[in-house]
């Protein structure tokens, strides 16, 4: 039997590796006048790798959670399946089919590593982990227009609360939340990207060290908007 172990990167700058192979970039994003650009597979391991490449329309539904859709002819992207050899490498190209659109649209290319039907798990029948690996395509709108709205921050049990509101064209990602001008900061959520309609509710713990005998700025960042609201947290909330 074989199990998928799926991974999912939001990272631009970096190469990642998974399993046996690494790819880079783990984000590739199309302005308006891109017309196409390149992802570079590295096969790490020793023994040849089989990779085939499925791509996805992705989409949010109300509740900010992802929805995967089959969009095999949506881009141009090849090749489609190849086998790398051990310390080689695969430039994969993906280019768009048509013009940018009034609001941006995002896929996900999985980079599937495919079983070797020679291999001794399969012919021992052992479990064989192999590896899909999802990059996130970002095209832009021809005009883009971010707009984010949050709604006012609450603190209940320990907890701050508050929704988060994508009313552009844009995707926006939550990078963090910070409490004071140098306080201490959230850096991981459940949801770090928000899409284009999207809606999404965060409740986060509160850290030990966010409470203040004054009122201070509590800072919404994502990678294209700052939000600032000026909140009481009293020391008494960080108490356990």
């Amino acid at each position: 039997m074989h199990y998928l172990l799926a991974l999912f990167f939001s990272l631009s700058t970096v190469i990642v590796q998974a399993g046996e192979f690494s790819i880079s970039p783990i984000r590739v994003d199309f302005d308006s006048k891109t017309k196409s650009q390149a992802i570079t597979v590295s096969n790490q391991g020793d023994a040849p790798l089989r990779i085939a490449l499925q791509l996805k329309k992705w989409t949010q539904n109300e509740a900010a959670d992802d929805v995967y859709t089959d969009a095999q002819q949506d881009l141009i992207y090849f090749p489609r399946q190849f086998e790398l050899q051990a310390k080689q490498k695969q430039v994969v190209r993906i280019a768009r089919k048509t013009p940018s659109q009034d609001q941006e649209s995002a896929y996900r290319l999985y980079f599937n590593e495919q079983p070797s039907a020679s291999s001794d798990s399969a012919q021992s029948g052992n479990v064989s982990m192999v590896v899909s690996f999802g990059v996130p395509l970002f095209f832009a709108a021809s005009k883009p227009s971010p707009s984010l709205i949050a709604s006012p921050i609450q603190i209940e049990k320990q907890t701050i609360n508050f929704k988060l509101s994508n009313n552009g064209n844009s995707t926006q990602k939550l990078r963090r939340i910070q409490f004071g001008q140098d306080g201490v900061e959230i850096a991981q959520f459940d949801h770090w990207y928000l899409l284009p309609g999207a809606s999404h509710a965060y409740q986060l713990d509160l850290p030990k060290d966010a409470c203040r005998s004054e009122a201070q700025i509590i800072t919404i960042e994502t990678d294209r908007s700052r939000i600032k609201q000026t909140l009481d947290i009293p020391l008494s909330v960080c108490k356990p």
